[in-house]
C-alpha cells in the first residue's frame, strides 16, 4: 500500500516541480518584455498590427527610466534637460521628418504591468500612443527607485523603409506550415520622400529566400497567407514593399515549425528579447503620476530630409522609378526644317481665278510667238 502511494506521488510531484519552473521562467522574463507583448496584444484586440520592437527606442527609454529613478523625477524632460525627441535622436533613431514622428508614455508607481496598461489605455494621451496608427515600433525602458518605486517608459517611433511584419501575429512556433504574414504600411508620410523613401506600399512580394526567386508582386493586404517550407525548425519569411513610384523596402521575420503535440524551447532569434531590468518592488501605495507626450501632428516637410541609412534586414535590389507616360498620350513632334506650303485659293464653285487664267493665256501666246520668230529667221 505504501509503495503504490509512492509511486501515485511521484506523477504529482514531477507536475508540480514543472509547473513550478514555468511559473519561475515566466517571472524571470524581464518585465519590458512582458509589456511589450501586452501592449502588442492589445493592438491586436483593437485591429491593429503590432509594434516592431526596437533596440534603439528601448535605449532611450531606459535611459528616461533609470534617470527618473535616480533623481526622483516625473517629467518627460530628463534631468539634462533633455526631451524626448532629443534622447530618441541621440539613441540613434533616425525618426520620419527629423524626429518629430515620435512619442512617449511613462508611469510612476507600484501595482502589475496589467495595472500599468490599464493606467494608459484609460486616459486619452496614452491611449492613441498605444493604438496610434502611425507608428510603428515601440521601446520600453523599466526601473525602482530606492524606495521600491517603479518607473515604466515607453517610447514610439516610425523612421523610413521599415516596415515590421509579423507571422502568426508575432508566434514563437507553428504547428502548421500554413500561416498569416501581418504587415505594416507606411503611414506617417504615406507620399513618402525623395527617391530612396519610399511611402504608403501597394504592392508586396513574399519570399522563403531573400532572393525572391520566383516571387510574384501582389496587392498589398493587411493579413496574407503564407506556405512555409514543411520541413521542421526555424523558418524565415522576406517580404518586399513597393509604393505606387516603385520605391521599395524589406522586411523579414521567422517562426519555428515543430511536429503536432510537441512544444519546444522558442528560438531565442525570433523575438528581439528587450534588455532586462529590475523588477519593480511593491509597495502598499501606488504612486500613478504619468503624462503622455502627444502624438505628432505637424505636417511633413517639403523639403527632402538628410538620407538616413538604409535597412539591413534583407538585400534586395533596388528598383528604377518609372517615368510615367503622358495623360493623353504620346505627343507627335513635327520635324524641325518641316515647313507647310501654301494652299492655291480657289473661288466658290472650285472655279479657277480669272486673272490666273490671264495670264496662263497670255505665257501661251508668248511660247507661239515665239516659235514663229524663230522660223522666220531661218533661211530659205
Amino acid at each position: 500500500m505504501r509503495r503504490e502511494l509512492r509511486l501515485l506521488l511521484i506523477p504529482i510531484f514531477l507536475c508540480g516541480l514543472i509547473g513550478g519552473v514555468n511559473s519561475a521562467r515566466a517571472q524571470e522574463e524581464p518585465p519590458a518584455r512582458r509589456l511589450y507583448a501586452l501592449v502588442n496584444q492589445t493592438r491586436l484586440d483593437n485591429g491593429l498590427a503590432p509594434y516592431g520592437w526596437s533596440d534603439l527606442l528601448a535605449a532611450a527609454a531606459q535611459r528616461h527610466a533609470s534617470d527618473l529613478a535616480a533623481h526622483n523625477l516625473a517629467s518627460h524632460i530628463g534631468s539634462d534637460g533633455s526631451t524626448p525627441a532629443r534622447r530618441i535622436a541621440e539613441a540613434g533613431y533616425m525618426a520620419w521628418g527629423n524626429g518629430t514622428v515620435v512619442g512617449e508614455n511613462f508611469w510612476i508607481g507600484s501595482g502589475t504591468l496589467q495595472d500599468v496598461l490599464d493606467w494608459f489605455m484609460g486616459d486619452p494621451p496614452h491611449r492613441e500612443n498605444i493604438l496610434s496608427a502611425r507608428y510603428r515600433e515601440i521601446g520600453i525602458g523599466v526601473a525602482t527607485d530606492n524606495a521600491g518605486r517603479g518607473y515604466y517608459v515607453l517610447d514610439f517611433g516610425a523612421r523610413p523603409n521599415v516596415l515590421p511584419i509579423f507571422i502568426n501575429d508575432g508566434a514563437l512556433t507553428t504547428e502548421s506550415p500554413q500561416v498569416a504574414i501581418r504587415l505594416t504600411n507606411e503611414e506617417a508620410y504615406p507620399q513618402g520622400e525623395g527617391a530612396a523613401f519610399m511611402g504608403r506600399a501597394v504592392e508586396v512580394r513574399i519570399s522563403n529566400t531573400p532572393d525572391f526567386r520566383d516571387a510574384s508582386w501582389q496587392r498589398w493586404e493587411p493579413l496574407l497567407p503564407w506556405t512555409l517550407p514543411d520541413k521542421p525548425g526555424e523558418h524565415w519569411v522576406y517580404v518586399q514593399f513597393r509604393d505606387g513610384a516603385g520605391r521599395t523596402a524589406g522586411a523579414a521575420d521567422s517562426i519555428v515549425l515543430v511536429p503536432t503535440g510537441t512544444t519546444p524551447v522558442p528560438s531565442p532569434t525570433n523575438t528581439p528579447v528587450p534588455p532586462a531590468t529590475d523588477t519593480p518592488v511593491p509597495s502598499p501605495t501606488p504612486l500613478p503620476t504619468p503624462t503622455a507626450f502627444p502624438s505628432p501632428t505637424t505636417a511633413p516637410p517639403t523639403e527632402v530630409p538628410t538620407p538616413f541609412p538604409s535597412p539591413t534586414a534583407i538585400g534586395t535590389p533596388a528598383f528604377p522609378i518609372p517615368t510615367p507616360a503622358p495623360s493623353g498620350g504620346a505627343v507627335r513632334t513635327p520635324f524641325p526644317t518641316w515647313t507647310p506650303l501654301p494652299e492655291i485659293p480657289e473661288v466658290e464653285g472650285g472655279k479657277t481665278d480669272p486673272i490666273l487664267g490671264l495670264l496662263f493665256g497670255l505665257q501661251g501666246l508668248a511660247i507661239v510667238l515665239g516659235i514663229y520668230l524663230a522660223l522666220r529667221r531661218r533661211p530659205a
